[in-house]
């Protein structure tokens, strides 16, 4: 009986696939998707088993191609979300420009050799000159809370600052051409 069923099932499919396809192609917009759905459609209906006949082929198979669609469209939701997600977690945007969070290969090593650059530079300062210089730039002081902390002038902290920013402008450009 199984065998009878399916294959009136194929022969109601073979006559009516242009009908399916048209079908497809409106509740889709795309004959290529609509093709790949009534492709998988044929597959479903061959690997399916049916105990009792069904009653009307036509209904049957519009009905299998209507759900198909849905599962498709459910599918392209899902995905559209995933790859969403993955995008939010990998670009942040400004404004409206995508921006990557994480700098290509290339950047972060050239930045990476002139961090060491200018920790090189640092070292070679006097030890006042680098903790002012340190204070007011990498733990974000002002120069008067940099004054307090190092109990000296801001006046002073001003001409710490600007000697170091003055040495590490020279001294980290040729350290990178040194052999």
């Amino acid at each position: 009986m199984d065998d009878q069923i399916k294959s009136n099932l194929m022969e109601a499919y073979l006559a009516q696939q242009a009908s399916l396809r048209r079908f497809l192609v409106a509740r889709l917009a795309n004959e290529q998707t609509a093709e790949d759905i009534l492709q998988e459609m044929y597959l479903k209906l061959e690997r399916s088993s049916f105990s009792t006949p069904v009653e009307n082929l036509s209904a049957f198979l519009y009905r299998v191609a209507n759900n198909l669609v849905l599962d498709y469209r459910k599918a392209a939701a899902r995905r559209r979300v995933r790859e969403q997600n993955w995008s939010d977690s990998q670009v942040s945007m400004a404004g409206t420009e995508p921006v990557q969070d994480e700098p290509n290969t290339d950047e972060a090593m050239d930045a990476r050799r002139k961090l060491a650059q200018i920790n090189a530079a640092l070292e070679e300062l006097p030890p006042q000159c680098r903790a002012v210089f340190k204070t007011c730039k990498f733990e974000g002081l002002t120069y008067r809370e940099a004054a307090e902390k190092h109990d000296i002038s801001v006046k002073t902290v001003e001409k710490h600052v600007s000697k170091a920013l003055k040495y590490i402008m020279k001294f980290a450009p040729h350290r990178g051409n040194d052999p």
